[in-house]
């Protein structure tokens, strides 16, 4: 009975609480959802101030070169105009919810010549709440603020991005111009972030020619700090490598647009000298190569193989005391120069007095015998002996075309090739450029490479080759020990060297000899 008792009392309770009622006349309650509240952000409050207002623009309209700071706000003006505002953002609770924010974002990894690090897609206002207040404060505050301290000129349009930067990361020399971009701009959001970590914000200044020299400027990234500056044909900058193994470099940046400035030609950089073959005794020529390699059955197979695909890699190809004794010297040699400008190339050329056997090494990958060898090896024309390429398949479209009556003009051939010894430690890279006038022919690409047995994938230092226009990477020649590297590109393929990090410290630094051989 007293069983029967409670199930009646739950009975009674369950229709108090959820009557039954018709379907669809019901009063449904699923309960009250509090509403989620964004903090308020603002910029900081001393920047309206008229006192901050004349300083920052007497900072951009005097001609002086001299850094200047106040009220939290750095003025630099060498080698170009550059304002860093600290301490931003008003409201902590506001930055601490826009950081969990970004950090929740999907972010894509960007590797190619120029710059390794990871990135979100375009930040629109549905990107999150305090996303979207960003970006009021950025277009309603600081680009009203920004205009009136530069007399900079601009739009509605912003583009706006979020980059993580971890151990080993970077973004090499630029200059941000592109169609429309007239300030660019950076917000930090790093905690405890100092000069040792890297992702340093440096600036360089130019040569008389408009080309980036060095760098002058070295900015950190404080927490809730603004770095902007005009973009122009001198406003090289970079991100130089983050050193930390445990912090990520976060930020927000983008561009605020306006007209578009002229942009003065800048002169291209000369190539650098062809040589022709020289002469070299033959008992000197074979006494550098491994003999298997002057077979001429051998040959034939690597031609082979190389005509299907274009590149080869040949090992052991030194005679092994040639290989090693030329290490040694290259370890012994002191004298390096760098080459630039750093937004084509950072590498380091052999520079001094040679000694006798790297001088010999030179004139081996020089000579007129190694031009015959290297036709041998792909069937190029690099030596008159050489065969000439069948033009069965030209001869069948001329027969297809009965109105061409011109005679064909026969192809003139002009053996040549550049290059020499390169000695490649942190920081040192290559990058592609459409205007790369030694990248414009067909040719063939000789890399070779010395003290690289402790060598390692994620050291970088890599040739990597791009179709023009593509990122995706057709052929990656990597450092082995005595092993040459032959590949031919035509005008629509590009090279670049890969930036070697700081990984690399722990062999300091390898060599290669590249030459590059055109018909």
């Amino acid at each position: 009975q007293a069983y029967n008792c409670l199930i009646h009392f739950y009975k009674r309770v369950k229709k108090q609480i959820m009557p039954k009622t018709k379907l669809g006349t019901e009063t449904k309650n699923y309960g009250y959802k509090k509403p989620r509240i964004i903090p308020n952000c603002a910029i900081n409050s001393k920047l309206n101030a008229s006192e901050c207002l004349k300083f920052s623009q007497n900072c951009f309209e005097k001609e002086s070169d001299e850094k200047e700071t106040k009220y939290d706000i750095t003025v630099i003006k060498y080698p170009f105009s550059c304002c860093v505002l600290e301490n931003v953002i008003e409201g902590e609770d506001f930055l601490a919810g826009l950081k969990k924010e970004l950090q929740s974002l999907e972010f894509t990894a960007k590797n190619n010549d120029l710059y390794k690090f990871r990135q979100s897609s375009s930040l629109s206002l549905s990107s999150g709440p305090h996303i979207a207040q960003l970006r009021s404060l950025l277009l309603d505050q600081l680009k009203p603020w920004i205009s009136q301290v530069t007399r900079i000129p601009l739009g509605d349009t912003m583009d706006l991005f979020c980059a993580q930067y971890n151990h080993t990361d970077t973004l090499l020399c630029h200059d941000d111009e592109l169609e429309g971009r007239r300030v660019a701009f950076i917000l930090y959001l790093t905690e405890e972030w100092v000069g040792e970590d890297g992702g340093l914000l440096e600036l360089f200044n130019t040569d008389s020619d408009g080309n980036p020299k060095d760098v002058v400027q070295k900015l950190v990234p404080h927490n809730n700090s603004f770095a902007f500056f005009e973009v122009s044909p001198i406003s090289f900058h970079q991100v130089s490598e983050v050193l930390s193994t445990t912090k990520t470099r976060l930020s927000v940046g983008g561009w605020f647009h306006g007209p578009t400035l002229p942009r003065p030609s800048r002169p291209l950089p000369p190539p650098s000298p062809c040589l022709t073959c020289v002469e070299m005794d033959e008992d000197q020529f074979y006494s550098w190569l491994n003999p298997a390699y002057l077979d001429p059955e051998t040959q034939g197979d690597i031609q082979s193989k190389f005509e299907d695909s274009s590149e080869i890699s040949l090992p052991g190809f030194l005679s092994a005391a040639k290989y090693s004794a030329v290490c040694q010297a290259l370890q012994g040699h002191t004298k390096w120069e760098t080459v630039g400008p750093p937004d084509r190339r950072s590498c380091e050329r052999q520079a001094g007095a040679s000694s006798q056997l790297l001088d010999s090494c030179v004139k081996l990958f020089t000579s007129e015998a190694f031009f015959l060898l290297l036709s041998n090896l792909t069937g190029l024309k690099l030596h008159q002996l050489a065969p000439e390429d069948s033009d069965d398949d030209d001869d069948e479209d001329d027969e297809d075309d009965e109105d061409d009556d011109e005679e064909k003009v026969p192809k003139v051939y002009n053996p040549r090739c550049r290059g020499g010894f390169s000695r490649w430690a942190t920081g040192c890279y290559s990058l592609i450029r459409d205007d790369d006038q030694e990248q414009a022919e067909y040719a063939l690409d000789l890399r070779m490479f010395f003290n690289v047995g402790e060598w390692k994938e994620d050291m970088g230092g890599q040739t990597s080759y791009i179709a023009r226009g593509e990122d995706e990477e057709l052929v990656t020649v990597e450092p082995e020990e005595n092993s040459l590297s032959l590949v031919y590109r035509d005008k629509e393929s590009l090279k670049f060297v890969k930036y070697v990090n700081s990984k690399v410290k722990n062999i300091d630094h390898f060599h290669d000899l590249a030459y590059t051989y055109y018909e």
